[in-house]
């Protein structure tokens, strides 16, 4: 966790996406490590969340990939590769 909390002082913002589309996940990835920021937070309240998180993870395994707005156990077991989890309140 500390590991986590270093790297979310370093980049000193986490974007929060919404990804509508799963083939969205890889080009969004992408460009957000190549211009310096590997971190994102994808909101859990559409149906491309789940697999965006996953092909996220899987291309870049060194970028910090979380799931945001989760509110059930179900939602973080299918945030398979998700580094963080973020609940509202």
């Amino acid at each position: 966790m500390k590991e986590i909390a270093e790297k979310f002082q370093k980049f000193g913002v986490v974007p929060v996406v919404v990804l509508e589309d799963t083939k969205d996940a890889v080009p969004l990835a992408k460009a957000l490590v190549e211009g310096g920021l590997p971190c994102a937070e994808v909101i859990f309240r559409t149906e491309a969340a789940e697999e965006s998180i996953r092909l996220m993870a899987e291309q870049f395994p060194d970028m910090l990939v979380g799931a945001g707005t989760v509110l059930t156990k179900e939602q973080v077991d299918a945030a398979a590769g998700a580094k963080f989890i973020v609940s509202p309140g």
